[in-house]
């Protein structure tokens, strides 16, 4: 974790320096830009009703976007998320109701998305640029409930389709302030229920040319 940290403190820093050299402002929204977000998470529909229902603090993701036509930018997106729950005195039934575990229950979900995203900035270079998105690709994720010494883990590879919007404002020539959320549809055909759930960020973005 502190190699990871440390790399993306140099990438801040090298980005920065780019920036700083060039003083004339190009318009915000034909510039390339790093993202690095805190991420919280609330989980919905059977994500939520059969597993965890928890909101979860724990999250993280960073960015970096082309500027490929006025307005329009490609790039990507690395995250993670972590859900955790605890149940007391949690009855978990075997064998067809045959026999049962009682306990205090941990469930946990790790989700790791990797994905290529495109987004449109509506306004050609205002103070506050407001941006839609939709981003596409795999996520990974570990999944654990634990009653006791019983424990049930399963690593899962899904398909993750994740729409978007946020605002972007600046604190000066080639930083800004970025809040978003972005919903997050994780899909895996072996498994009894898919990954859905909401997840509201703030960020610094950090332009370069």
């Amino acid at each position: 974790m502190k190699k990871v940290l440390f790399f993306i403190a140099i990438i801040i820093f090298s980005i920065s320096a780019n920036a700083q050299t060039n003083r004339i402002r190009v318009p915000n929204f034909r510039q390339n830009n790093f993202r690095i977000n805190y991420d919280v998470a609330v989980p919905l529909g059977k994500m939520s009703n059969d597993f965890i229902n928890s909101m979860s603090w724990r999250g993280v993701s960073i960015e970096n976007r082309w500027a490929v036509k006025p307005k329009i930018t490609a790039g990507f997106l690395i995250g993670w998320q972590v859900f955790a729950q605890r149940f007391d005195n949690y009855t978990l039934e075997f064998d067809n109701g045959n026999s049962a575990l009682t306990g205090n229950q941990f469930r946990t979900i790790n989700t790791f998305p990797i994905q290529g995203n495109v987004h449109y900035t509506f306004l050609d270079n205002s103070a506050i640029l407001p941006w839609v998105g939709m981003g596409i690709g795999t996520a990974y994720s570990n999944q654990v409930m634990q009653v006791g010494f019983y424990e049930d883990r399963r690593n899962i590879m899904s398909l993750s389709l994740t729409p978007q919007a946020g605002i972007d404002i600046p604190i000066d020539k080639v930083s800004s302030i970025s809040f978003s959320t972005r919903y997050n549809l994780f899909l895996h055909s072996n498994q009894a229920f898919n990954y859905s759930f909401l997840v509201f960020s703030v960020g610094l973005k950090q332009s370069y040319f």
